[in-house]
């Protein structure tokens, strides 16, 4: 265990200091610019704050915006796992399973810190419209399109989907998105450990994104076919219906089926790692 300890921190320390980190800024003014002032200019319009956990909730069950996250952690992710000069050494010292095992801890890690600084970041970049704090939501969530009418914002309505807002409060639609979008940024990282140790780590980038766009074009048709991918398993609101309690896909269902995909990978990825041949350091740069 200490092995598989020091190998996660080792790649983690590296991680959070690679200079790709600066996609970041990119990711929060577009989250500012789709997300917040949406919300903020709606609260001016019938002079209501929006609630402070309603941008948390609106990036994470958005269609089209939830492709913001993963796309920015497949970025970051770009080189997982890092195999450079060096590595060989490392394998030796670590063992093939333990550094398998210790690459997802850091992918664990590494997940958990990008959501974080995500809400984070979306919670400081609200601060300047004062919004409100509280356990219900706002007006602008659940009486913005009914008070306006035809001179709504249209975004406002997917950003916060009535699903959401009529089936669970704030708190408990933040809590679920981000467990699930945790859940589904360690899938995709488990692909890309899977792959690369198969030499085919481009193949895994071209998964993970078809997976991601096939997922989301069913998800907008709404068509069944949407819950053998992950993209729909991300989003909380499509669970529910606006009128009945009962879930269309229980939620545990969801966590299980990132859960079993991420083991799988891992577990194909230890296989690999047992019988691939890393014989050949010109095969690492």
């Amino acid at each position: 265990m200490k092995k598989i300890y020091l190998q996660a921190r080792m790649e983690y320390s590296l991680w959070v200091t690679n200079p790709r980190m600066s996609i970041l800024l990119v990711l929060f003014v577009l989250i500012h610019t789709l997300v917040i002032q949406p919300l903020a200019q709606a609260g001016e319009q019938i002079g209501v704050s929006f609630n402070i956990l309603e941008p948390l909730a609106a990036l994470c069950n958005s269609s089209l915006i939830l492709l913001l996250l993963p796309i920015g952690f497949l970025i970051l992710i770009a080189d997982y796992p890092r195999m450079g000069s060096g590595f060989l050494l490392q394998l030796y010292r670590v063992g093939r399973r333990k550094w398998v095992l210790g690459e997802w801890v850091h992918l664990v890690m590494a997940a958990a810190t990008y959501l974080a600084v995500v809400l984070l970041g979306i919670t400081l970049l609200s601060l300047p419209y004062s919004p409100a704090v509280g356990k219900e939501w706002s007006a602008v969530a659940t009486d913005y399109q009914r008070i306006l009418g035809d001179d709504a914002l249209e975004i406002i309505a997917f950003l916060l989907p009535r699903n959401l807002y009529i089936q669970m409060s704030p708190w408990v639609a933040v809590l679920r998105s981000y467990l699930l979008l945790l859940l589904y940024l360690i899938f995709i990282g488990s692909v890309q450990l899977a792959t690369s140790l198969l030499r085919v780590k481009f193949l895994g980038v071209a998964i993970n994104a078809a997976l991601l766009l096939a997922g989301l074009g069913l998800v907008l048709l709404e068509n069944p076919l949407m819950w053998g991918f992950p993209c729909a398993h991300a989003l909380t609101w499509i669970h529910f219906t606006p009128y009945y309690r009962t879930p269309v896909c229980p939620l545990w269902t969801s966590w299980l089926y990132f859960i079993i995909g991420s083991v799988l990978m891992t577990g194909a990825a230890c296989i690999v790692a047992r019988h691939r041949s890393f014989d050949s350091v010109l095969e690492f740069d």
